[in-house]
């Protein structure tokens, strides 16, 4: 979750992106599938010495399926939402697995930041205006939705009492 506060004309208020945690880096992936494929082979030509090469067959196959199930893993998860309050508006983008992109526009002094089961580790995060809900951040943990929250509220309730410019 990164954020940033710039009040500047062209420039949101606040800004917010959410993106779901990657434990493993590209540097660490690279270095899982160059370790696992030097074990595998290693095995592998253990049984070839052996004349039981059949199993040296089995073994590259099964860290092919290795390899291909865990970069459908690692690349499958590219979800983000972006939130970004702006003087008249607060903007909510979000990007889904396959690439589709939906906006929300909500006018910020009406808008409610509702955390349910507050407590619980299955909380939800929704922003509410004018009769329409949105979930926030359900890939986030649940501190991390309690953090968002306590922020949302804090930056809206700072845009509220904010003079209004001439």
């Amino acid at each position: 979750m990164e954020h940033q506060d710039s009040p500047t004309p062209e420039r949101p208020i606040f800004e917010a992106l959410l993106y779901p945690h990657r434990s493993l880096g590209p540097k660490g992936y690279a270095i899982l599938l160059a370790g696992t494929a030097a074990i595998v082979f290693l095995y592998g030509m253990v049984f070839l010495v052996m004349g039981a090469w059949p199993i040296f067959g089995f073994l590259g196959g099964e860290w092919l399926l290795f390899w291909f199930l865990f970069r459908k893993n690692h690349r499958g998860d590219d979800r983000a939402e972006r939130i970004r309050l702006y003087a008249d508006h607060l903007l909510f983008e979000r990007y889904d697995r396959q690439g589709g992109h939906t906006i929300e526009r909500l006018q910020p002094y009406w808008l409610s930041v509702i955390l349910d089961r507050a407590e619980e580790p299955d909380n939800a995060l929704y922003l509410r205006s004018h009769g329409k809900s949105i979930a926030v951040g359900a890939f986030l943990s649940p501190q991390e939705r309690r953090d968002l929250a306590a922020e949302l509220r804090e930056v809206l309730s700072r845009h509220r009492s904010a003079p209004v410019p001439a």
